[in-house]
């Protein structure tokens, strides 16, 4: 089954939802490292896909079979 566009956005808000928040408990901790390594998987050649055009790719849903 494949994801319908709701479930791929959904999914990208919560991803980019959740490592916001691990970031910002990386530098609450004093932690900058871990912070900086998070935030490179989101920010991509210092671009936010959330700003641009970006395109996630995503994998048949087999969770639903």
């Amino acid at each position: 089954m494949d994801y319908d566009i709701n479930e791929k956005e959904t999914a990208i808000d919560n991803m980019g939802d959740s490592l916001l928040f691990a970031i910002e408990e990386c530098i609450n901790r004093g932690n900058k490292g871990d912070a900086d390594a998070i935030m490179s998987e989101w920010i991509v050649d210092g671009r936010d896909p959330i700003d641009g055009s970006y395109e996630f790719i995503f994998m048949p849903n087999y969770t639903l079979q």
